[in-house]
């Protein structure tokens, strides 16, 4: 396992080249690999070409979630002041850009007719951290319009199990990941409050996914229903990976025994998508072979694995070091990282993405600092 200090030097190099690449004005801007066409082949040309103003500049709240959650990770293991003026202006950025309504607008052109529930709790997210260090009303009320509108305009579906929250103000499949992700931002601000109102759809949440996880311990992409089509397997390691981070997180926030199946199941779901080289698997398909790469997905599972261990699970130690070994081998000089590698087996995007770099950035300070909304110091152990 890389040490303590290996990790908070790499974290350190990675924020001072994402301060200086993508930091403006208590935002982080730039490109993202996007969705549909993008995604699967435009990316690799704008990457070979990263030298021509491509107009993809994009402000995503997840991106300031991240942000402020690795800032005031780096506060609370340092003391550094600066981190915490980072934090703040951050916070206070991604207030500026909520609606009156409470939400915020979709960056990417393709999907800016619809309103994301993940941007909506990304950005309360954002806000709720420094409130929880700051007690500022106006961030916790920005927070609350996040929630308020959530549940006016996003709303659920029903399961036959529990309920399932919308991904868009317009229902799709039911994504697990969404519910998953809900469960643990409305019972933050409940932790935050004390408000009971923010627990009502909680327990309807965590039924849903612990129905619907798979007997291999996984939890699948989309159940099918009127609106779109089952789709079990999506990204499956990396999306469960950090879908175990905010189970285990609610946990810690809603104690008791409804979590301890379904995390050593999902934990060992995930042992299986490492490769011997410390890669994250890409997908269930790839999990036994070679296939695309993506350092993101790596400091994810790592992050998730060294939780798991954390909680007693078992989880084989060497795994957890191999990912981490792997992230820091691919850093570059820079302090950045490159985004994916052996792309149809022979592409590879080296744009500087903000938004999976803050993720970056807070994965590698995980094992290190905790999860930066609780205040967890760096010299605990």
């Amino acid at each position: 396992m890389p040490t303590r200090e290996d990790l908070f030097k790499s974290a350190e190099r990675l924020h001072s080249y994402i301060y200086r690449t993508h930091y403006d004005g208590g935002v982080l801007h730039g490109p993202d690999p996007g969705v549909r066409f993008n995604l699967r082949a435009w990316r690799f040309l704008k990457s070979a070409l990263d030298f021509l103003p491509w107009g993809d500049e994009y402000v995503f709240t997840q991106t300031q979630g991240y942000w402020v959650l690795g800032n005031w990770q780096l506060y609370g293991a340092t003391g550094d002041p600066r981190y915490r003026d980072i934090a703040m202006r951050s916070s206070e950025a991604t207030l500026v850009l909520e609606t009156d309504e409470g939400y915020w607008k979709y960056p990417l052109p393709e999907r800016r007719h619809l309103i994301a529930t993940l941007e909506g709790i990304w950005g309360g997210s954002a806000l709720l951290a420094t409130y929880q260090r700051e007690s500022r009303q106006d961030l916790l009320d920005g927070a609350t319009r996040a929630y308020d509108f959530i549940l006016k305009r996003i709303g659920f579906q029903e399961h036959a199990t529990g309920k399932v929250i919308n991904y868009f103000d317009q229902p799709r499949g039911k994504v697990t990941n969404n519910s998953v992700i809900a469960a643990w931002y409305f019972l933050r601000l409940w932790n935050a409050t004390r408000d009971p109102r923010y627990l009502e759809h909680v327990d309807g949440l965590l039924d849903f996914v612990v129905s619907v996880q798979q007997p291999t311990g996984e939890l699948p992409y989309i159940i099918g229903n009127q609106y779109e089509a089952v789709r079990q397997h999506y990204l499956c390691y990396q999306y469960n990976a950090f879908q175990f981070l905010h189970l285990a997180w609610s946990n810690s926030l809603k104690p008791g025994r409804w979590a301890e199946s379904l995390l050593a199941r999902l934990a060992r779901f995930l042992e299986t998508g490492v490769h011997s080289t410390g890669a994250c698997a890409k997908d269930c398909r790839h999990a036994r072979r070679g296939g695309p790469e993506v350092d993101y997905y790596t400091a994810a599972m790592g992050a998730a694995l060294q939780e798991a261990s954390r909680l007693g699970l078992g989880v084989r130690a060497e795994l957890i070091a191999s990912c981490y070994d792997r992230v820091l081998s691919h850093q570059r000089s820079d302090g950045g990282f490159d985004h994916s590698y052996r792309d149809y087996g022979f592409l590879a995007d080296h744009r500087s993405y903000p938004r999976y770099l803050a993720m970056t950035l807070f994965h590698l300070l995980h094992p290190v600092c905790g999860n930066g909304f609780e205040r967890i110091v760096a010299s605990d152990g």
